[in-house]
Order: structure tokens, then C-alpha cells, then sequence
């Protein structure tokens, strides 16, 4: 099963590239041919009414689709209403269009297909033919994605059924890419070259030099796993030429992982590395740049709160002259009412002198009362003054801290997610099974790792000591060293993997002067899968292997020692070897789910719990599994705070 991450990239771009490639609705409208940002766009759909709103969705639709698929579904099924109320045939078929699309890029394939189906029900119904061979063709990619693959076929002939009765040779060529790909992963390369083949002579006559590039790439791929390295070698240089030319990064990419595969295969490994660094330095690249998009996105938002904190500011400002003001009022009231008692006692002078001297007095006695509480009211108010733009500043250094640290936790976890295994690389190994991993903090002490090597599928499920930054680090160890055992040393038997992980992990806390911190470690879940002898084997450290046969639950218990320093860091790991059916579900789980405080009692969700969960829902499809052991999980965690990181696995043969 080697070479099979370079083909899983093609099959993706594949799908991706014809799915959007074959509309049958046209698109007329878009920002760059408007002149207009997103940002006006939302605000004329705000500003229009009834049928105007129309022109302003497919905008934003078109837009949104490839940017965030979630508002494009939000936007067509406002659009699908409008549509209904309005009895716009051409813009339902369009809305079903665009949510089919949508929901593929979200990988929700049954709505994927169930709204190509509603937009095939539209064209059969207007009889019109080329409608139905777009939509049959963007239905045998979404049965594809859902390993349907005798449905996929069926889609895919009718499709170029359609096209060869209205020579329609752009959707020909999609269709026989498609059949390519279909054929190439079920491991039918002969075939998969000969529809690649055939796309590409439609595309060098249509002169579609994106197309040709892709063609280029796939017959590169199958070629190599045909073995004919050389032919391989053509074909991936003239991708490549023409992806520099043009500017197409991503094929590039694959394109460099191919050629790498090929070199290494040939034992060329000068050029092989050369390649293999070329690929990584695009790669990077690609990531530096998604990565400096947030940071963007980031500052612009901080711009905006710091201008709802001036704002805010302002106010408070404002307040402080009102209360000013009525602290002046107040003394200018005093003052008049003294000037009034004055005036009377100017009156009375005559008859009653000596009164009218101790009435002096006494308001002499009273003004500089009032002058020294005036005095002790300002004397307040500037310590007030001096304690505010004090806290001020210790509040505006303590956000920045907070900033730092966070932007520096958020940068980790682009690091530590980038060595974790891709999307595409798990989904091969794990085939029908699922992964489930929710952090506690914005890094991981738990992680999981697969690998292929020696015909053998390798899975592991790990959970560090600690979580957050402390738990991360030891998981980028973890992960290097695994790389280092498996591909490097060629080990993969499952104990021995993880009697040298735990070598290497002692040396570097010796190296690191931790020798004493008995409590540097991990606990680990390991098994390898051969498909073809139908055996597989299991170690473990503290983390227990759970497997469902003819609806028994079954566990294999792990060695009670850590893979780390411990009293029993000379003995051995266990290997455990069993006979595999077709049916069987295997379970790895790190210690996050079952430690999880909830319910009604605030208690831990158990081990025990978690054993009925798994009886309940091993009947279901594995995504629907994942999907309920996700939501049982939130719902017992309720308000409570995750106590730890949360990694689940699952593998059904």
C-alpha cells in the first residue's frame, strides 16, 4: 500500500476541481466583474426588497461557497425561499446547486447528495439533457466520497452517455477523470491509466491547461504504482512545467511528492531529497500564508475592540464632568444662600449690633468649614484621578500579557497540528473508522499517530503527562520518535515499538536533567492491522484495547506501566496477537472521556458507562458513532469544565 498519500491528494483535487467545473447553472455575476467589496454587497442585500435580492445572494453564494460553505448554506436556503415564493424555476435549480456543492466541501455527503438528486429532478423534468448528465456525473463524486461504488459507476455511464449523445466532449473528459480516479483507488491502475488517458487527449483538444496539468499529475501517480518509474517521471515534468507557468501551487505540491516517491523508489535518493524539500518548502508556505490570514483577521479585530474601549472611555468621561458640575452647582447655591443671610443680618445691623457681629463670626466659622471640605473633595477626587489611570495602565499591560501568551499558545497549535497525521493520511489508514479529539486547553498532551509500513496499518492513541503547553511538548516528542522507530529503524511490532518509545523518552529526560520527575511519560494504545493475513496485534501502556465481535464487548488489558520512567522501566511491553473478522470494531481511548465529571451528581462518567455507550451505538454507521459519542460527552460535561484533553479511535474491519 505504498505511495498512497500522494494518491489520495490527486483523488481530493480531482474531485474538488470537477465538482466545481460542472455546472449546468450559469453563474453571471461576481465581485470582480461588479467592482465591489463583500462588505457593500451585504449591505445591498440589506438595503433591497422581494425579487432585487436575487442578483445579491448569487454573489454572496458564489463567494461564500469556497470561502465558508456554512453561510453559503445559509444564504441559499434564504434564496431557496425567496425562490419558492417568487416560483423561480431557474433560481431552485440553482440553490440546489449551490447546497449540493456546500455541503460536499463540508463533507456532509447524504445532504450533498440529496440536493443533486432534487436538482436531477429538476432537468429530467424540463427534459433537459445536458442538466441531467451534469448532475448524474457531480452525483457518482458524492456516492464516490460515501465508497459506493457500484452506485458511483452507474452515475458516472449515464453521465457519459449523456455527453457522447450531445458531444458534449468538457463533460466527457470530467467523466472519464472521475472514472480514473474510482478505478485507481480501488487499486485497477491499468484501467485508471487508460481513463486518464482519455481525459487528457479531450483536454489538449479543448487546449484546458489546468486540466492538462491535472491529467499530467494523475498518469504520473498511476505510473508509479505500475512501476514504469520513467513514464511517471514525463508526465509529472510536464505537470510541473506547466503548474510554474501558470502559477497552480497546489498541483505543484503533489506534484513534488510524487517525484519524491518515484526517486526514492529508484534509490535516487540525492534527487529524492531535493523533491521531498521542495514539496515541504510549499507546503510551509501554504500554511505561513493561511496562518498570516488569521493574524489579520486577529488584528482587525482587536482594532475594533480597542475602539469600543475608547468609546467606552469617553463615556465615563463624560459622566465625570456631570458629576462635576453638580459639585459646582452645589457650592454655587451654598454661596448664594450665605449671600442671602448676609443681607439680612446687613438689615438688622441697626437694632443688634453685637448679633449681628456674632452672626459674623459664626459664617466666617461656616465658610472655611466649606472651604476645607471643598478643599478635602478635590483633594479625593485627584487621588481617585491617580488611582484610575493607574488601574488603567495596569489593566492595559495585563491584556497585552494575556495577548502575548495567547498568540503564542495559538502559534504552537498550528505546529503541533501540522506534525499531527492530515486529514487524508488518516481517513486511508483508518478506512471506515473515525477519530475523535477534543484538547482541553488550545494544545494537546493527548495525540494520536498513524503510519504504513511493511504491509501493516499502525495506529496509536497517546496521552502525555499533563495538558496545555507541558503536555503539547511531550506530544512532539512522542510524535518524532515514532517517526524515528517506524520508518526510520523499521520496528512495528506494537511491544517493541514500545520498549524503544520508552528508551528514547528515559534518554532525553536524562539528557534534559529530569531524571528524577518520575512522572515524565505517556500512555499509550498501539495496534497494527494486516489486512491480508487478517491478524492484528496490540500493546499497551495503561490504555486497554476494546473490540466489539458478534455484539460481545471484549477487552485487552494494558501492561500497568507507563511508556516512561517507572519500578518496572526494564521489563518488556506485552504483544497481543488475534484473528480478525470482517464486522469487528476496535476502540482506543485515552483516560479524558471516562475521568469527565458531570451528570446530575457531578460525578466521573466512568469506565464502565463508557462500556454500555460503546454496546449502544456499535451497530451504527461510524460517523454516526463518532457523532453520539461527541454528544453524550457534552451532554454529561454540561456546564462542568473538561478536566482533561479527550481522544477516542475507532476502526470497524
Amino acid at each position: 500500500m505504498k505511495n498512497c498519500i500522494p494518491a489520495f491528494f490527486i483523488c481530493s483535487l480531482i474531485l474538488l476541481y470537477v465538482l466545481i467545473s460542472n455546472k449546468s447553472v450559469a453563474r453571471d455575476y461576481s465581485l470582480d466583474s461588479l467592482g465591489y467589496s463583500i462588505d457593500s454587497i451585504e449591505t445591498l442585500l440589506e438595503n433591497s426588497t422581494g425579487i432585487n435580492k436575487i442578483n445579491y445572494y448569487k454573489i454572496l453564494t458564489e463567494h461564500y461557497i469556497y470561502h465558508s460553505p456554512d453561510k453559503a448554506i445559509r444564504l441559499a436556503n434564504e434564496l431557496l425561499i425567496l425562490a419558492e415564493n417568487y416560483d423561480s424555476t431557474y433560481v431552485i435549480e440553482y440553490c440546489y446547486q449551490i447546497l449540493g456543492e456546500a455541503y460536499f466541501f463540508q463533507e456532509n455527503y447524504e445532504n450533498s447528495l440529496n440536493y443533486f438528486k432534487k436538482f436531477l429532478a429538476t432537468q429530467v423534468e424540463k427534459e433537459n439533457r445536458m442538466g441531467i448528465g451534469r448532475a448524474y456525473n457531480n452525483m457518482g463524486i458524492v456516492y464516490r466520497a460515501l465508497e459506493k461504488y457500484r452506485e458511483a459507476i452507474d452515475c458516472y455511464e449515464k453521465s457519459m452517455a449523456i455527453n457522447h449523445e450531445l458531444n458534449d466532449i468538457s463533460g466527457l473528459s470530467s467523466t472519464y477523470n472521475n472514472l480514473g480516479v474510482l478505478h485507481e483507488h480501488l487499486n485497477l491502475f491499468g484501467q485508471a491509466r487508460d481513463y486518464y488517458n482519455k481525459s487528457l487527449e479531450i483536454e489538449l483538444k479543448l487546449k484546458d491547461n489546468e486540466g492538462i496539468s491535472t491529467s499530467y499529475l494523475n498518469l504520473g501517480g498511476v505510473h508509479l504504482k505500475l512501476g514504469n518509474y520513467q513514464l511517471a517521471i514525463d508526465y509529472c515534468n510536464k505537470s510541473v512545467e506547466l503548474c510554474e507557468k501558470y502559477s497552480y501551487y497546489h498541483s505543484l505540491e503533489l506534484n513534488y511528492d510524487i517525484l519524491y516517491q518515484i526517486y526514492k523508489e529508484t534509490e535516487e535518493y540525492k534527487k529524492a531529497l531535493e523533491f521531498l524539500e521542495r514539496f515541504y518548502d510549499l507546503k510551509y508556505n501554504r500554511i505561513n500564508e493561511e496562518t498570516s490570514t488569521q493574524i489579520a483577521e486577529l488584528e482587525l479585530k482587536y482594532q475594533s475592540n480597542k475602539q469600543e474601549q475608547e468609546i467606552l472611555l469617553l463615556q465615563k468621561q463624560k459622566r465625570q464632568r456631570s458629576i462635576l458640575n453638580i459639585i459646582g452647582f452645589s457650592i454655587l447655591f451654598i454661596i448664594l444662600i450665605l449671600a442671602s443671610i448676609l443681607l439680612r443680618i446687613n438689615k438688622l445691623r441697626r437694632n443688634n449690633n453685637q448679633i449681628l457681629r456674632t452672626r459674623n463670626v459664626e459664617v466666617l466659622q461656616q465658610k472655611e468649614e466649606i472651604e476645607a471640605q471643598r478643599d478635602e473633595i478635590e483633594a479625593q477626587r485627584d487621588e481617585i484621578k491617580r488611582q484610575r489611570d493607574l488601574s488603567e495602565l495596569q489593566t492595559t499591560k495585563i491584556i497585552k500579557q494575556n495577548k502575548d501568551i495567547t498568540d503564542s499558545i495559538e502559534y504552537a497549535k498550528h505546529i503541533q497540528i501540522a506534525l499531527f497525521p492530515d486529514k487524508i493520511t488518516l481517513q486511508k489508514i483508518l478506512k471506515n473508522g473515525f477519530c475523535l479529539f477534543k484538547p482541553k486547553d488550545i494544545v494537546s498532551g493527548d495525540f494520536y499517530w498513524v503510519g504504513y509500513a511493511q504491509n501493516k496499518s499502525i495506529i496509536v492513541a497517546a496521552d502525555c503527562t499533563g495538558h496545555g503547553v507541558p503536555g503539547a511538548f511531550m506530544s512532539i516528542i512522542g510524535i518524532n520518535f515514532l517517526n524515528e522507530i517506524v520508518y526510520d529503524e523499521n520496528i512495528i511490532t506494537p511491544n517493541e515499538i514500545l520498549n524503544e518509545l520508552r528508551k528514547k523518552i528515559i534518554k532525553t529526560m536524562v539528557h534534559a536533567n529530569r531524571i528524577e520527575e518520575s512522572k515524565d511519560g505517556m500512555d499509550v494504545a498501539l495496534i497494527t492491522i494486516d489486512y491480508d493475513t487478517m491478524k492484528l496485534e496490540y500493546a499497551g501502556a495503561y490504555n486497554h484495547l476494546y473490540y466489539i465481535h458478534d455484539h460481545m464487548l471484549n477487552v485487552i488489558k494494558a501492561d500497568r506501566m507507563p511508556v516512561g520512567i517507572s519500578e518496572k522501566s526494564i521489563a518488556p511491553f506485552t504483544n497481543h496477537t488475534l484473528d480478525i473478522h470482517c464486522g469487528d470494531i476496535f476502540y482506543l481511548f485515552t483516560d479524558g472521556f471516562a475521568d469527565q465529571f458531570g451528570g446530575p451528581l457531578r460525578k466521573k462518567f466512568r469506565i464502565g458507562n463508557l462500556r454500555e455507550l460503546l454496546l449502544e451505538v456499535h451497530e451504527k454507521e461510524m460517523a454516526e458513532q463518532k457523532r453520539l459519542l461527541f454528544e453524550t460527552f457534552i451532554n454529561w460535561k454540561s456546564k462542568e469544565q473538561q478536566v482533561d484533553d479527550v481522544l477516542a479511535i475507532g476502526i470497524k474491519i
